[in-house]
């Protein structure tokens, strides 16, 4: 990709997909801007310090050819407002979740090529899985290159924007419930005399297996349960 891009947030989601995008060599990092209402951690994120890091949103956006933006849902309206003008036939994709395509269509030019996002938090180590859904003016072309982006950190699904908030509640939350089991079954180990790094080890691989055995094998979770308890 030859394209600049702008994020906007650089908190836990918007860092860890400029780690993504510079480890992948998706992009370099002079391709890559960054603003945030807080101060930047050069020291904490090493691996993409010297990535440009201005404050300005508005000036950000003008240098840029992708805007993402990473950013809470309670400050996205303020953000909105301060990058409309600069957003012009630019893409904007946006992680706030719950934030509809209307909502930024209404606060955004209308030749700006919005994007939805859905990610989760198993994008911090490049495992995510990212729900994305499009305003009709983005083309196969302005797809492609959200695609790029977003796969740096994760696997990347369109889907109809209906179904997104379903979407936020299995795979935004459904990480808590695997953890709960995770914690549970090394829980167990331990009662039954495994030291407890060795026991959280072997719980989280039985899950990581288990969860490539569904996406590999192509079976119903059910067939694969009986097929561990057979008798």
């Amino acid at each position: 990709m030859n394209e600049k891009l702008c994020v906007i947030g650089l908190g836990k989601m918007g860092s860890t997909l400029v780690k993504g995008l510079i480890q992948t060599k998706t992009l370099k990092r002079e391709q890559i801007i960054g603003t945030d209402l807080f101060e930047y951690d050069s020291e904490k994120n090493s691996n993409y310090s010297d990535i440009k890091t201005i404050s300005d949103n508005a000036k950000a956006v003008k240098e840029s050819d992708i805007v993402l933006l990473a950013v809470k849902p309670q400050v996205i309206d303020k953000v909105l407002e301060e990058i409309s003008s600069s957003c012009e036939n630019k893409i904007v994709i946006s992680i706030a979740a719950g934030v509809s395509l209307r909502h930024l269509d209404k606060a955004l030019p209308t030749s700006s090529k919005i994007i939805r996002a859905m990610p989760n938090t198993p994008i911090l180590v490049g495992e995510g899985v990212i729900a994305i859904s499009k305003k009709k003016n983005v083309d196969e072309n302005d797809l492609k290159r959200v695609k790029e982006i977003l796969e740096s950190v994760g696997k990347v699904y369109l889907v109809e924007e209906d179904i997104m908030d379903a979407i936020t509640a299995l795979s935004g939350s459904g990480p808590a419930y695997v953890y709960m089991m995770i914690e549970a079954l090394s829980d167990g180990g331990v009662l039954m005399g495994l030291p407890r790094e060795l026991s959280t080890e072997f719980a989280a691989r039985t899950l990581l297996g288990a969860a490539r055995m569904v996406l590999e094998t192509g079976k119903h979770p059910g067939e694969l349960k009986d097929m561990v308890t057979s008798p």
